[in-house]
């Protein structure tokens, strides 16, 4: 395993690489069958509602452009995917990573994650103490 100085730690699957030891029947690669693949799980950012991520952006004062970067990595797409989808190189990718990670105060992706969900926690804990 390498690292990578965005990404955190980089499998050599991640990248399309074959024959890691235990990593049988998980292969990423294409030509693999479809029988050997098990279907994908939702995405990461499906775990909260346009309006949760809406209110997370907000009380985070986070960019349109930041809630996309963040919701990529709740997927766990590549830096690389997110600038072709997004349109934009992956020098800008990792410039919006590392000025997310001052922003968040956190300095890796999980930390981003686990700063995201700690929000939504605050968040939905307030309004369920003012429920009856």
């Amino acid at each position: 395993m390498r690292e990578s100085p965005v990404e955190g730690p980089v499998s050599a699957t991640r990248h399309g690489a074959k024959g890691v030891a235990g990593d049988e029947g998980r292969s990423r690669v294409s030509g693999a069958t479809a029988a050997s693949n098990p279907p994908a799980a939702p995405p990461g950012s499906d775990l909260f509602s346009a309006r949760e991520w809406k209110a997370i952006a907000a009380k985070l004062r986070l960019s349109a452009r930041e809630v996309q970067i963040v919701r990529s990595i709740f997927d766990d797409v590549t830096d690389s995917t997110i600038a072709t989808d997004l349109g934009i190189s992956v020098h800008t990718v990792h410039t919006h990573c590392r000025r997310l990670y001052r922003k968040l105060g956190t300095t890796s992706r999980v930390e981003v994650v686990l700063r995201i969900v700690r929000e939504h926690f605050r968040l939905t804990a307030g309004r369920q103490s003012r429920q009856p």
